[in-house]
C-alpha cells in the first residue's frame, strides 16, 4: 500500500503481526538473558528494564502484558470483521468469541497445573485475563469511538472507586485490598507477588483502547490522520497516566487506572512506530524473523511455558564448556541459542502453513 492508501477490514495488518512477533520475542528469549547484567557497571539498566517493579513504577517489562492485550484489541477489528465479511451472523461471532475465551482459560488451567504438579486454577495469567477482557470487548466492536471510549473510562473510575471504598489503605503493597480479599474468597489464597486476578477488569481497558485503534487503522482514514492521531493517544496517554499517578500510583500488578493510561501510551506509540515503517513506508522484508513468530504467538507462548527449560538443559549438554567460562556474556549467548532453537521450531511451523489458532 501506500501512504494514500487505508487499510480494509479484511487485510492483514503485518504491522501488528511484526509488533506481536517483537514482544513474543523478548518473552521466549527470557530478555535476551539481560538479566544477567544487574551488576554490570554500565548496562545495569538494561537488567532493571528486564524486572517487574516490586510496587510502583514502570519498566519495559511491565509492558509486556499491557502490549499483549492491547494487540488482542487492535486484531479486534479485523479478525471478528473477517469473519462478518464472510457472511457470519452476529450470533456465530459471539459464540466464536465465547468459545476462543474459554480455550484460553483452560490452556491457562493447563500451564498452572503442569507448572504446580497439581491442579491449579487462577486468573493472573495473561491468558485468562485475554479471555475476560476480549469477551466483553466483542460487544463494543460495532460501537462507536465515543461507546468504546466511554467504557473504558467507567471501568477505570468504577474499579478505582470500589478499591478506595472497599481497602483501608488500598494503593500500599500488600493483601490490605479489595483485590486480595476477592482472591481469598474465591480460592482460599493470595497469589504470589501481591498480584490480584480482579486487574483482568482493569485490563480489559487496556483491550478496548486496542480496538479502538484497531478500528481506527481499519477505517476510511488516510494513513497520515491515522498516524497523527495514534500520536496524540499515545502522548496523551503517557501525560495522563503520569500525572493521574500522583493521586492513584502506578502499580501493574493491581493494574491501577494510572499504570493502564501510561501503559497503553508507550504501547499506542509503538503500534505507530510499526505502523509507520511496515505500513506507510512499506519496509517489509525485513519484518520475516518477526512475523515468523508474530503469526503463530499461541505456539510461541505454548513452547515457552512448557518446552523452553528443557530445550535450554538440552543446548547446555553441548554449549557448557563454553558458555560458563564467559561469565554475563554466556548466559546472553545461551539466551540468545535457546531463542534460535525456538524460533527453527516456529520456521518449521511457518514453512508448513501450521498455525495454532484457539
Amino acid at each position: 500500500m501506500t501512504s494514500s492508501e487505508p487499510i480494509k477490514v479484511t487485510q492483514r495488518l503485518l504491522s501488528l503481526d511484526a509488533y506481536r512477533g517483537v514482544i513474543m520475542i523478548c518473552l521466549i528469549s527470557h530478555a535476551f538473558g539481560f538479566y544477567a547484567l544487574k551488576d554490570h557497571p554500565y548496562f545495569n539498566f538494561l537488567a532493571e528494564q528486564t524486572e517487574h517493579r516490586a510496587w510502583e513504577g514502570c519498566t519495559f517489562w511491565d509492558l509486556i502484558q499491557p502490549a499483549f492485550m492491547f494487540m488482542v484489541g487492535v486484531a479486534m477489528p479485523f479478525s471478528l470483521g473477517k469473519r462478518k465479511a464472510l457472511g457470519a451472523s452476529q450470533l456465530n461471532i459471539y459464540l466464536h468469541v465465547f468459545r476462543r475465551s474459554i480455550v484460553l482459560v483452560l490452556i491457562a488451567v493447563m500451564f498452572n497445573s503442569i507448572h504446580a504438579g497439581i491442579l491449579s486454577i487462577g486468573f493472573v495469567n495473561v491468558l485468562p485475563q485475554i479471555a475476560f477482557g476480549y469477551f466483553f470487548a466483542s460487544f463494543l466492536v460495532d460501537r462507536s469511538f465515543r461507546a468504546q471510549g466511554v467504557a473504558a473510562a467507567l471501568i477505570l473510575l468504577i474499579y478505582t472507586i470500589v478499591w478506595v471504598l472497599f481497602s483501608n489503605d488500598p494503593w500500599t503493597k500488600g493483601n490490605d485490598n479489595i483485590g486480595s480479599v476477592i482472591d481469598m474468597w474465591m480460592l482460599g489464597e493470595y497469589y504470589g507477588g501481591f498480584y490480584v486476578g480482579s486487574n483482568a477488569i482493569p485490563s480489559t481497558a487496556t483491550i478496548i483502547f486496542g480496538l479502538m485503534c484497531g478500528k481506527l487503522i481499519a477505517s476510511e482514514s488516510s494513513p497520515k490522520r491515522v498516524m497523527k492521531l495514534l500520536l496524540i493517544v499515545g502522548l496523551a496517554g503517557l501525560v495522563s497516566g503520569y500525572l493521574l499517578s500522583f493521586l492513584n500510583p502506578m502499580v501493574k500488578r493491581i493494574w491501577t487506572a494510572s499504570f493502564t493510561l501510561y501503559s497503553t501510551g508507550w504501547v499506542v506509540l509503538f503500534l505507530l512506530l510499526f505502523y509507520w515503517v511496515v505500513e506507510v513506508k512499506d519496509y517489509r522484508r525485513w519484518t520475516f524473523v518477526l512475523v515468523v513468530v508474530g503469526m503463530n504467538s499461541i505456539a510461541a507462548y505454548i513452547m515457552f511455558q512448557l518446552f523452553r527449560g528443557w530445550i535450554n538443559n538440552a543446548l547446555l549438554a553441548f554449549t557448557r564448556p563454553v558458555i560458563e567460562p564467559m561469565g554475563t556474556g554466556g548466559v546472553i549467548l545461551q539466551a540468545l541459542l535457546v531463542l534460535g532453537a525456538q524460533w527453527y521450531v516456529l520456521y518449521f511451523f511457518y514453512k508448513n502453513k501450521i498455525f495454532f489458532k484457539v
